[in-house]
């Protein structure tokens, strides 16, 4: 059947129920005169004609009951109701007296029902993708409307694509069984993409940095990767209202965007251009308070960053408020209200601003309960708090508590989550966690220039016990190295607001030209300055014997041998900011340190050893984080002693230089021994990038430089590594493999180095 006559039997059909529902209607009234003069009862209602529609539905549509009177109107009103329906195309109404009362009869004709559904000519997008945006189902009543809409949500689809010159039609064929075939016609077209975004009329703005603020993007030379370049006119729907948004930001007020006008005349180079009528700039006037001032209002103006004259901004106002909002908040004002109120200007162009303040009952809070731990204790959770019961509400104090609980590392997830006590001026805290596994069993193989290979593996807890004990086993060996050791911290030893730990380790090493053992421990305590700065203090005592030196060693190795003893007293101070302990995107981690070994500590190795280092994480658009990692270091030696290799500076490898073998980046003898140095610097750079965010899979791309030295004469010239890595948070546990490249080699170095570390969690 060809569209003119399915028209021309829709048209029919349209026509045949607009006739039966007028003579339905002049029968009706009919009745209504015959019957007007006294009630009569429904004895029984029918439906005929119904197959595929339940009975209960068209009787639960209509209010006439049986038993009940008889009302002309109600009958009409029953009618236009199951037609109403839309599942039939013709209703009629048969009306008969009976001795016991009246028989009312509806008599149906169903619309066809979907007997398939087809898509024909899709070959660039998957038929599974296509039947997600198709709403029809097989046996379900034809809808022509909703068949026009699916059509639409096919193109759309095609559309968010790149598909701009698609063309869905769609088809109905009758089957004589009252049943119909939906088909989709698709013509896809050629694959395009946006070749151009023009603004016309912006003055005050440039189109570039109008750009910025788009999610409609222009196709780029980066787009295979950032999908960019795709036309979604629902995306492009909302960058108008962002636009919008940003030109009110900066002022414009007035400002009127069109409608983007997008030319299709070359599906596969499309252009959109969007006209601006930027109007005047308006820029702040008076600035005032009203309301529940509570101390002053020059105390308040402190508070907020809005200065008279300045270029009117929404975002602006917004921050203030929340300045505003935690101050009275931080005394106990949880439920204060800022609003702005705002009086236009438009002969000076100023917004006069006024901050209304409600501040409302000071609240305190009553009960802290805390859920989701399975692990951790009640009290290590509380311990990290800053906020308590029947202390007042701090809005401060409620975020440093979260930011605590995270810095942790014990949970993936921290809420908190306030509700009403049991008055207005009580409030009780919900802190809902979820557990991180903090237990971990690691393994990792790398590559050195002491040895081709070396496999390590360590078992740890930073949550022991669930009493936030962190415990550290961990062991290390290769052909010519092998350490045990063994490390417990308490953070609140004791029960006190200080760290306490004990190390405990041997090592053994053996080189080409010489090995050491080194059996020792350490005492260490430390204690939060603020809440991102800490202090710590350690002393060590080691036993430390050189032996097995070659006659080819060279003699700075040869005036190693024998047996000492160095004890020594450091002290350091760290700063952390990160916002996650996990996976930090920004924020940095300092920390400075200073040892002595020697002297009044006795021993027999006397020197001084400092240590900076800096950690800097920078958020970038796509997910990318660019992370910049420094190190500064110098041991110098006193009381006429010399600095013994084991306590040199090593530079090269994964942490301080990537392309280098373990301390290749610094001076070696002739037999492609590492010496060590008495100085270094180190300066990493490494952006980070997902791959597949869904299983936590990155890359990373690197440039490193640096070098040890023993004179700063020898600082030149640096050494330089470039490489790239993989990062990944397998069910295994953390994965990191880096391939580092020295691009200039010097003889005894290598031109590439290795590096891989993975392990798993519990």
């Amino acid at each position: 059947m060809d569209d003119e006559t399915q028209r021309g039997r829709s048209l029919w059909n349209g026509m045949k129920v607009n006739k039966n529902i007028w003579i339905t209607f002049v029968f009706l009234l009919f009745y209504v005169g015959v019957c007007s003069g006294s009630e009569e009862i429904i004895h029984k209602i029918t439906v005929l004609g119904n197959v595929k529609v339940e009975e209960g539905v068209i009787r639960a549509t209509v209010k006439s009951r049986e038993g009940g009177p008889f009302s002309a109107d109600q009958v009409r009103e029953d009618l236009r109701s199951v037609f109403g329906l839309g599942y039939f195309s013709d209703v009629q109404v048969d009306i008969k007296s009976t001795p016991k009362g009246r028989e009312i009869i509806f008599i149906v004709m169903e619309k066809p029902s979907i007997k398939e559904i087809l898509i024909t000519g899709n070959q660039k997008v998957k038929l599974d993708d296509i039947k997600e945006k198709v709403t029809l189902a097989t046996r379900s009543i034809l809808n022509l409307e909703k068949v026009k809409e699916n059509g639409e949500q096919i193109r759309r689809l095609y559309f968010s694509k790149g598909y701009y010159g698609v063309k869905v039609d769609h088809k109905v064929d009758y089957l004589e069984t009252n049943e119909a075939v939906v088909t989709f016609q698709i013509e896809e077209g050629v694959k395009g993409h946006i070749k151009k975004i023009v603004f016309k009329g912006n003055k005050k703005i440039k189109s570039s940095e109008l750009k910025k603020f788009m999610l409609t993007k222009q196709r780029n030379i980066f787009s295979i990767i950032t999908k960019t370049g795709i036309l979604d006119e629902d995306i492009l729907k909302n960058d108008t209202q962002m636009l919008t948004a940003y030109y009110i930001d900066h002022g414009y007020l007035d400002v009127k965007i069109s409608e983007p006008k997008i030319d299709l005349q070359n599906p596969k180079k499309i252009q959109i251009e969007i006209e601006i009528t930027e109007g005047f700039q308006y820029h702040f006037g008076e600035i005032d308070f009203k309301g529940d001032i509570l101390t002053t209002k020059e105390d308040l103006f402190r508070s907020i960053k809005i200065k008279r004259n300045a270029i009117y901004s929404n975002s602006a106002i917004r921050k203030d408020i929340s300045s505003l909002t935690e101050k009275f908040a931080n005394q106990g004002y949880a439920n204060v209200e800022v609003a702005p109120a705002t009086s236009t200007d438009e002969k000076n162009l100023l917004v006069h601003l006024t901050f209304e303040i409600e501040k409302k009952k000071q609240v305190s809070f009553e009960k802290i309960q805390i859920v989701g731990n399975t692990k951790t204790r009640d009290k290590v959770i509380r311990r990290e708090l800053r906020v308590a019961e029947e202390e007042l509400y701090s809005a401060t104090g409620l975020s440093k508590s979260k930011d605590r609980l995270k810095r942790t590392g014990f949970f993936k997830e921290v809420e908190l989550t306030t509700s009403r006590g049991s008055t207005e001026e009580k409030t009780n805290l919900e802190i809902k966690v979820e557990e991180a596994p903090t237990g971990a069993i690691s393994f990792g193989v790398g590559y050195s220039s002491i040895e081709n290979v070396v496999g390590s593996a360590s078992i740890s807890d930073r949550n022991l016990f669930g009493l936030g004990y962190h415990g550290v086993l961990k062991f290390r060996l290769g052909s010519e190295t092998s350490d045990i050791r063994f490390s417990f911290t308490d953070p609140y030893f004791l029960g006190y607001n200080f760290a306490g730990g004990i190390d405990l380790y041997h090592e053994n090493r053996e080189f080409d030209t010489y090995s050491y053992k080194i059996t020792g421990g350490a005492l260490r305590f430390g204690k939060e300055l603020t809440e991102t700065l800490r202090a710590d203090a350690t002393y060590k005592l080691e036993k430390i014997k050189v032996s097995d030196v070659s006659l080819d060693a060279s003699r700075f190795v040869k005036e190693q041998e024998g047996e000492k003893v160095t004890s020594a007293l450091s002290f350091s101070l760290s700063m952390d900011t990160r916002n996650d302990f996990y996976n930090p995107t920004k924020g940095a981690r300092h920390s400075l340190s200073l040892q002595n070994a020697g002297g009044i500590l006795g021993g027999d190795n006397y020197y001084v050893k400092g240590m900076l280092e800096t950690s800097w994480f920078f958020p970038l658009p796509l997910k990318t984080v660019l992370n910049l990692r420094g190190k500064v270091g110098f041991v110098e030696p006193y009381g006429g002693r010399k600095v013994p290799i084991y306590e040199k500076l090593y530079v090269g490898g994964l942490h301080t230089l990537r392309g280098f073998e373990h301390g290749m980046a610094g001076p070696f003898d002739a037999n492609r021994e590492p010496l060590g140095a008495n100085k270094m610097i180190s300066f990493q750079s490494e952006l980070i990038f997902p791959l597949a965010s869904e299983i936590g899979l990155k890359a990373a791309i690197f440039w490193d430089v640096g070098k040890g030295f023993d004179k700063f004469k020898d600082i030149k010239p640096l050494k330089t590594g470039v490489g790239a890595g993989i990062r990944w948070f397998s069910p295994f546990g953390p994965i990191h493999l880096d391939l580092g490249f020295n691009p200039n080699p010097k003889p005894g170095e290598k031109t590439k180095v290795f590096d891989f570390t993975a392990g798993t969690v519990y």
